[in-house]
Order: structure tokens, then sequence, then C-alpha cells
């Protein structure tokens, strides 16, 4: 739920931004209700997770499927922000560099969160966790609050619903090329990654690994998409956005090969490593590359919600679509199909989508 509310809602504020001419105050607004949902989520576990568990729970699944609402709000609006201040040559390094320095910190916030889990008993272990975070990103939103912005001049006439949904039908007809983006988006990003939310339980019912090896598979895939960052910024900089998500394709393939295979321990570390290099290629570009493809830069909130809208339920369900695969057809065809997906997406990327 929290990844269907942050992608597909977009649609929603992608009008909105349409008319503003100014990002940042509306995106103080909605980060701020964003924020807001990890202090509730402490509250929850400090104050229902031992005396009402059934409440917690209950509660527990409504602010964290708010959390991601309010995130598809606040990240639409972000996005269209930093694609407004950062100029387009310099954006793949700049989520570059940005991406690099989260990850070295993912780094250190897990070190921290497992000596918190260690020395607190739940529910305190976790509420402060949570607390922790929400004081983090408050800071974060005020460090956000100094950034300068110059109005856009933008009309003023209010657009209608009918005729606002109508121009996002009429951009899957006419534009043919975001069409075919889309399709790679579903093939690589979607249903060629199907394997991926199972590499554990595989490398567990192949090999018995213990939750050392999952520690180490964890630190090894932060460090690869901290690496992975830095790597595809100065790449996307200097070849452009499409010719990192052809690399990350071809990483994904043996990353596939080897979850597959799964034959020792160090075939599900190099399989995680291969997963964080070809993955952070598309946390970087992906979205750089959505809204390269729009011509009209007052349009790229429209194409960059529409492209979630879309893409959002194929995101939040695919490992529901890989389970059932799993359990209807078997592993071995849950595999032929994702490698299949990728290798039409690569093919569908790289010679049917033009970066002009």
């Amino acid at each position: 739920m929290n990844v269907l509310l942050s992608n597909s809602p977009q649609i929603l504020v992608a009008k909105k931004l349409e008319m503003l001419e100014t990002y940042k105050e509306y995106f103080i607004k909605v980060a701020l209700l964003m924020r807001l949902m990890w202090f509730l989520l402490a509250i929850d576990v400090f104050v229902f997770a031992a005396k009402n568990e059934l409440l917690f729970i209950i509660l527990f699944y409504i602010i964290f499927s708010l959390q991601g609402f309010f995130a598809s709000f606040a990240n639409i609006t972000w996005f269209n922000l930093i694609l407004k201040l950062v100029p387009e040559r310099q954006r793949s390094k700049f989520f570059g560099i940005r991406s690099s320095i989260g990850g070295l910190c993912e780094t250190f916030g897990a070190f921290l969160m497992g000596r918190i889990l260690r020395l607190l008993h739940f529910p305190y272990n976790y509420g402060l966790l949570f607390l922790i975070s929400f004081l983090i990103m408050m800071l974060s939103l005020y460090i956000a609050s100094m950034m300068k912005e110059i109005p856009i001049k933008k009309p003023k006439k209010e657009i209608d619903n009918k005729h606002y949904f109508r121009s996002m039908f009429l951009i899957l007809k006419e534009d043919r090329n975001f069409v075919y983006y889309l399709f790679s988006v579903l093939f690589i990003g979607a249903l060629g990654k199907m394997p991926f939310g199972f590499q554990t339980i595989f490398a567990k019912n192949s090999l018995s690994i213990s939750t050392q090896h999952v520690a180490v598979a964890t630190t090894i895939l932060l460090f690869s998409q901290t690496v992975g960052y830095m790597l595809w910024g100065l790449i996307g900089s200097k070849y452009g956005f499409k010719s990192t998500l052809l690399i990350s394709a071809l990483i994904f393939l043996p990353a596939i090969y080897f979850t597959y295979l799964m034959s020792s321990v160090e075939i599900y570390y190099l399989s995680v490593a291969l997963f964080g290099i070809a993955q952070s290629a598309r946390n970087v570009n992906e979205s750089n590359m959505a809204a390269k493809l729009c011509k009209d830069p007052l349009k790229q909130p429209s194409y960059i919600g529409l492209r979630n809208f879309l893409m959002g339920p194929f995101f939040a369900f695919n490992s529901i679509i890989a389970g059932s695969i799993i359990d209807i057809l078997g592993k071995n065809l849950l595999f032929l199909i994702s490698f299949s997906c990728m290798v039409l997406g690569f093919f569908i990327l790289c010679f049917l989508v033009k970066e002009e």
C-alpha cells in the first residue's frame, strides 16, 4: 500500500503543479505532512504496541499508508523543483552525488539502527527509531526551505478535470516515444526485476544462510548502490540518461542468472551486488529520462505523474505477481519470464525510445 500510494496519486498533484509559478511553498506543506506520519508512527509504537496489539497494527497500516500518500505529493513536487533549479546537463551528476551521500548515511544509519535494536527492548527500540527518523527529516525540511526559487510565469486559468484527464489520454495517444518508454519501464523496472524481491528467500532455501549472511548482503547492497550512484551520475552527465538505463538493464541480466543459480554464499553476494549497481542507475536517471522526453518543460509534472500513475501498481504488486507465478507455474518459469521481460525492455529502450 505504501509503494502504491507513493506513486499512483502523483497524477492528482501534477495538474496543480502545472499552474504554480513556484513549487517550494507547496513542497514544504506536503513534505511536512509526510514527515508528521513518522512522528505518529512513533506515538503508535510507544503507546499501543505493548498494550493493544490489534489497535497498534491497524493504526500502523493506516499511518504508513498515509505516509506513502503524502510522499507521492511531496516527491513529484520536489523533483519538479529540482528540475527547475538544476540545469539538465548537471542533473545526472547532482542525483548521483546526492544518492551517494544518502547511501553513506544509510550505511551509518543501519549500524546505528542495529545498536538501538540491541540495546533497547521492544517497543521502545522501534519507537525511538521512528522518532529519530522524524527529527532528521524535519532537519532536512528546514534545510530545503532555504533553497532560492525564481517564479515562472504560468497561465492563471483553472484547468478543469475533464480537460486535464483528456490531455493525459492525448499524451498516450500522440507521444509514441513516451509510450515506448513506459513499456521499457514496465518490462525492465517492474516485471524484469520480479526475482530480486526473493533473493534472500532463495538463498535461505538453497543455502540455509544465517542472519549474519543477510547482514553482510545488506551491507554489500548499500555499498554497491553508493558506488553505482557516483558512477551513473558521471556517465549520465557525459553520455545521457538513456545510456545509463541501457547498461543497467544489461547488468540486471547476470544478476537474474546468479539469483537463479544460488549455488554458494558468494554467488548470493554477487547477485546482490549486481542488483545494487543496476538498480542505482534507475534510481538516479529514470525520472530524469521521463522529464527529458517531455518537449514542453511546463508539461513535465504531467509526464512524471502519468508515468508513476500507470507504473505504480506494477511496482507495488511486483512481489505478489512474482509469488503467484512461483505458486502456479514454478520458480523456473518466473526466472524465464523475468529474463525475457528484461531483454524485451532493453530492446524497446535501445531501438524505439529516442532521447532527443
